[in-house]
């Protein structure tokens, strides 16, 4: 059996055999709202769609003509099919600018998330959901860095609210984390020739990719929960709908051959939750030299497109 599919029945057998909670718009448990994060995907199911997603980074030289400015733009649309099951089509546009050199631009391969939201404990703020991403090669511009064949990833995500902890002004506190699995289409191998005329010995490589690990926490505090939930200060309504968060991601290789390291990124931000809308911006600080050497930027505008439109495409399919 071809791996992607058991990969894809395995998570479907999972969904199978979890007890299914109805869920809520967003992602919610008990008086816990969990914001959507920047870096990591969050353990909700909703309709909505982030308008876009905005990031910058900068990569060095390296004795040519760089440095290379990257400008991503992507968007993402999740839609409910039932309470508790969605779908979620994410595409984006790579813009690279390298001094001294024409710019380069071009699609992202399009992925498309199914998730299924199996658990949630009101009074403990916990939520755990289970989905599949499928990455589909050929369908960006390679000359971006978009793969030639596409990949399947099972994912676990969670969340947890500390609101049942005994220290008031430490309820405020949450968690949120994926962990992932990609498993690629075609394995990378690696193959030395020894050029006939010169001796020299180079690797070629088939365009394949190692299997990776990956995942992510983030560490985030609701200064809406403490409003409402421990002391009303009597905040601005802007400072009142803060939500300052870290996010840590990763990812390492899973098999061998690699071309890749492990590679740790920190993001610390800031979310604005509205009444139908968030707004974040995070700095992207590379945590070893793999991840690279230079500070970035992600921002996002999100709708909660089930506050906006309640009762048309804002609500799940089969009710």
């Amino acid at each position: 059996m071809n791996r992607s599919i058991l990969a894809v029945a395995v998570a479907g057998a999972g969904l199978s055999i979890l007890a299914a909670t109805p869920a809520a718009a967003h992602a919610i448990a008990g008086v816990r709202l969990f914001p959507v994060t920047l870096t990591l995907d969050d353990p909700g199911v909703a309709d909505e769609a982030s308008i876009p997603t905005f990031q910058y980074s900068r990569s060095g030289a390296d004795g040519g003509p760089g440095p290379t400015h990257e400008y991503d733009f992507s968007f993402e649309y999740d839609k409910t099919i039932t309470k508790n099951f969605g779908l979620g089509v994410n595409y984006g546009w790579d813009v690279f600018q390298t001094n001294g050199a024409k710019t380069q631009t071009g699609f992202e391969n399009l992925e498309v998330t199914a998730k299924y939201q199996a658990y949630v404990n009101a009074e403990h703020e916990f939520i755990l959901s289970l989905g599949v991403v499928r990455e589909f090669g050929r369908t960006g511009t390679s000359h971006t860095g978009a793969d030639e064949y596409g990949s399947t990833s099972p994912t676990l995500y969670f969340g947890k609210g500390l609101g049942d902890l005994p220290i008031g002004y430490l309820r405020p506190l949450a968690i949120t984390g994926e962990l992932s699995y990609t498993i690629a289409d075609k394995k990378l191998k690696l193959t030395q020739v020894t050029d006939p005329d010169t001796g020299l010995i180079s690797t070629q490589s088939n365009n394949g990719s190692n299997n990776a690990w990956s995942g992510g926490i983030s560490i985030q505090y609701s200064i809406p929960y403490l409003q409402s939930q421990v002391r009303d200060f009597g905040l601005p309504s802007f400072i009142g709908g803060m939500i300052p968060i870290l996010e840590i991601t990763w990812s390492s290789p899973a098999s061998t051959p690699s071309t890749e390291g492990t590679a740790w990124t920190f993001a610390p931000g800031v979310i604005y939750m509205g009444d139908c809308y968030q707004v974040g911006i995070e700095a992207l600080i590379p945590g070893n030299k793999t991840a690279g050497t230079n500070v970035g930027a992600i921002a996002q505008l999100h709708l909660f497109l089930d506050d906006i439109f309640p009762s048309s495409i804002g609500k799940p399919i089969f009710e």
